[in-house]
C-alpha cells in the first residue's frame, strides 16, 4: 500500500497517508504492489518571473520517483514522484506507457492527508461541483470539516505551535480539479469534479499520464507562505518565445461604479463618451487599462443568460468602438475587452484576431464556473490561443491559480475570490474576511479582488449598493489592499468623482502592480497582516486590520542601506468613526527604524519609501 510522510523543522508535519488511484476498468491500484525501482535527483535553478510577487524564483527541491508494479496480474505499473522543498513537499501520480494500460478512466483518486492532532482549518465549504469560487474562508477544526460536502482548495490549516501549512494542487493542466472531504479524526480525502455526461469518470487520459502536483505548503508562521513560489515551481516554464508584449499594471473598472459619471453631459451608461471620460481619467492617473465591460456587445443579462444569442465581433453602435480604440491609442490606455467563455468557445478565432487588431491589450473571459477536466483543457486552449495574437488574459468566474502563469504568463491574474463585486448586493466582504484572503486564497496566485473603494463606512454605516457600492473599513484599509494583494492586473474600481481630490489617489497613482521582491513581516489569520513590497528602489508597505483596531510595530529591516523618505497614510484620529479620514506623515528612515501605528477598526497602513 503506497503511503507518504511529510516531516520537517517542527517534527512530524503529515502522518502516513494512503495514496492511490481508482480507474474504470481493474480493481483500484492502491495495494498489492511490489517496488521495482526508485531514484532521487536534485534540482536547483532561478527562473525569471514576467509579472507577480518576485523578479526571480528560485526551483530548489529533491525528487523521489518510485516505480511500482502489481504482484498479481496485469501487473500494472504505477510510478509516484515526491519532491521536497525548503517550503513545502508535494507528490503527483503517473501512469506509465504499458501494455495493460492505454485509454483509461479514473473514477476516484484515493489520495489522503492524515494529521497527528487537531489542527485549526480555514474551510471555504463549497459543497458544488459548480460555483464562481466565491467564498468564505471560515475558523473551524480539522476534524470539524464533514465527510459530506466539499471543502475547495486552498484549505489553511495551523498547529497549536504556530507552525501553518496550506494544501492545493499544482500544474492543473488535464485532470478534475481537487476538493476535500473530511474523514474521521483528523483527516481529509481528495474528491475530483466529475466530468460532464460521462458516468462516474472524472478525469479520461492516455498512458503516458501525469496528474497535477498535489501540495503541502509549510511555513513556521502564517506570512511564511506568502512569500512562497512553490505553486509556480512546480508548473512548466514559459512556453513563450517573446514575453515583452506582457505588461502588468493597473485597471480602471467603471462596471463596479455602474458607470457612474459627475461629469455635466456625459451619462452613467456605457457608451462612447462615458467610456471616453473614464479613459481620460485613466490616462491623467497613472492607471493603464480601461477594463470595458457588458454591455459593449449587447444587454447585460443577456449576455450571461442566453450568450448564444450575442456576437462578440459586433459591438453596440453608442460605444462608437473604433473612435474608443483610436481616442485610447492617443491617451496611451490599453483595453481589455469581456467576454462569456461560451461566446470564446464559438468564436474565439475569429474573435481575438479581431480584438488585435482593433488595438485590444486582452480579454476578461467570465462564467466558466467550472473546474472538471474538460474545462481545465477549455482554459489552456484558450491560453494558447490568446497567446497567438498577443491578447493578455484575466479570467473571472474561475477556478483557484495552480501556477498556469509560470507557463503562460500572459494570464496576468483570475477571480475565484470574493471581492469588492459583494458590495454591490452582500454584507460579506468584511475586514475579518479580507485579512483572512492573504493567508488563504492568496497563497495559490494572483486574485482580483478589486480594490480601491472610497465610500469607507463602519459596519453600522455599511449597506449593499449596486450602483454607488460602499466599502466596510478605512480608507487605509482599501489603499492597503494594493500593495497586500497580488494581482498583476490590479483593478482601481471606483468612479473619477469618488477619486478626484481625494487623500489616496496619489498612493494610487504610484503603487506597481508587479513587484520585483515580497517580504511577509507579519500577520495572524483573519486578524491583521503585514506586508512589503520592492519595485525599482522603491519599496511599498501595507497592513490590514480586522475589525479590531490595534498598535502595531514594524520593523523596516527590508530597507536597504541609506536613508529612505517614507510617505505614510495613516488611519485619520477620528477613523473609527469616520473611516474616510486619512493622516499623511513624512518622515526619514533607515532600516534600523520601527514605525509604530494605530490601524482603527477595519483600519489599514501603507507607505511609500524612496531613496
Amino acid at each position: 500500500m503506497p503511503q507518504w510522510r511529510v516531516s520537517g523543522s517542527g517534527g512530524v508535519l503529515l502522518t502516513w497517508s494512503r495514496l492511490g488511484l481508482t480507474l474504470d476498468k481493474g480493481r483500484p491500484l492502491t495495494s498489492g504492489f511490489t517496488l521495482v525501482d526508485s531514484s532521487v535527483t536534485e534540482h536547483d535553478e532561478t527562473y525569471p518571473v514576467v509579472a507577480g510577487k518576485t523578479k526571480l524564483a528560485r526551483d530548489y527541491f529533491r525528487e523521489l520517483r518510485v516505480t511500482l508494479r502489481e504482484s498479481a496480474e496485469p501487473n500494472r505499473r504505477l510510478e509516484l514522484a515526491f519532491r521536497a522543498y525548503n517550503d513545502g513537499a508535494a507528490f503527483r501520480y503517473v501512469l506509465p506507457v504499458q501494455p495493460s494500460v492505454t485509454a483509461f478512466g479514473i473514477i476516484q483518486e484515493n489520495t489522503e492527508f492524515h494529521f497527528a492532532e487537531d489542527l485549526k482549518a480555514w474551510a471555504f465549504q463549497i459543497n458544488t461541483f459548480r460555483s464562481s469560487y466565491e467564498g468564505l474562508y471560515l475558523p473551524t477544526m480539522l476534524s470539524a470539516i464533514p465527510d459530506t460536502g466539499l471543502v475547495y482548495p486552498p484549505l489553511t490549516l495551523q498547529r497549536s505551535d504556530g507552525v501553518t501549512m496550506a494544501i492545493t494542487e499544482a500544474e492543473l493542466t488535464d485532470y478534475a480539479g481537487m476538493y476535500f472531504r473530511g474523514m474521521p479524526g483528523t483527516a481529509l480525502q481528495v474528491a475530483l469534479a466529475p466530468r460532464l455526461n460521462d458516468g462516474n469518470v472524472c478525469v479520461r487520459g492516455r498512458a503516458p499520464f501525469p496528474s497535477p502536483w498535489r501540495v503541502i505548503m509549510i511555513g513556521e508562521k502564517p506570512a511564511d507562505l506568502i512569500e512562497s513560489t512553490i505553486i509556480e515551481n512546480l508548473n512548466s516554464p514559459c512556453a513563450l518565445q517573446d514575453v515583452s508584449w506582457i505588461k502588468p499594471g493597473k485597471a480602471i473598472f467603471p462596471w463596479w461604479p455602474n458607470f457612474f459619471s459627475d461629469k455635466p453631459g456625459v451619462a452613467s451608461k456605457l457608451d462612447f463618451e462615458n467610456q471616453k471620460y473614464y479613459i481620460d481619467f485613466a490616462a491623467e492617473n497613472n492607471i493603464e487599462y480601461l477594463e470595458l465591460e457588458p454591455p459593449w456587445y449587447g444587454d447585460e443579462t443577456g449576455c450571461i443568460e442566453h450568450p448564444e444569442k450575442y456576437d462578440i465581433t459586433k459591438p453596440v453602435p453608442e460605444l462608437r468602438l473604433p473612435d474608443l480604440f483610436e481616442h485610447a491609442r492617443k491617451k496611451q490606455v490599453g483595453i481589455f475587452l469581456w467576454a462569456h467563455w461560451e461566446n470564446v468557445d464559438r468564436q474565439g478565432d475569429d474573435a481575438f484576431a479581431l480584438y488585435k487588431r482593433w488595438g485590444a491589450a486582452g480579454v476578461k473571459i467570465d462564467f466558466m464556473n467550472r473546474d472538471d477536466q474538460e474545462m481545465v483543457q477549455w482554459y489552456h486552449k484558450t491560453l494558447k490561443k490568446a497567446a497567438e495574437h498577443r491578447l493578455m488574459v484575466y479570467f473571472h468566474g474561475a477556478y483557484k491559480p495552480t501556477g498556469t502563469r509560470r507557463t503562460y504568463p500572459h494570464l496576468l491574474t483570475q477571480e475565484g475570490v470574493l471581492g469588492n463585486e459583494q458590495n454591490k448586493v452582500t454584507y460579506l466582504a468584511t475586514p475579518e474576511h479580507t485579512v483572512t484572503l492573504p493567508f488563504t486564497r492568496m497563497l495559490v496566485g494572483p486574485m482580483d479582488f478589486t480594490p480601491g473603494g472610497f465610500r469607507n463606512a463602519t459596519a453600522a454605516q455599511f449597506k449593499p449598493n449596486y450602483d454607488r457600492p460602499m466599502v466596510m473599513g478605512t480608507r487605509c484599509h482599501q489603499l492597503a489592499m494594493f500593495v497586500v494583494y497580488e494581482s498583476p492586473l490590479e483593478m482601481v474600481c471606483d468612479d473619477p468623482g469618488a477619486y478626484r481630490n481625494q487623500p489616496g489617489l496619489d498612493f494610487i497613482r504610484a503603487v506597481p502592480a508587479s513587484w520585483d521582491e515580497t517580504v511577509a513581516i507579519d500577520g495572524q489569520i483573519g486578524e491583521y497582516v503585514v506586508i512589503a513590497r520592492k519595485r525599482g528602489d522603491d519599496w511599498y508597505l501595507g497592513a490590514m486590520t480586522n475589525w479590531t483596531a490595534r498598535e502595531i510595530q514594524i520593523p523596516l529591516s527590508f530597507l536597504g542601506e541609506g536613508e529612505y523618505r517614507a510617505e505614510m497614510y495613516q488611519d485619520g484620529a477620528d477613523a473609527d468613526r469616520h473611516p474616510t479620514e486619512v493622516m499623511i506623515v513624512t518622515r526619514t528612515v533607515t532600516a534600523k527604524s520601527m514605525i509604530s501605528v494605530r490601524l482603527a477598526q477595519g483600519g489599514g497602513l501603507v507607505v511609500r519609501f524612496r531613496k
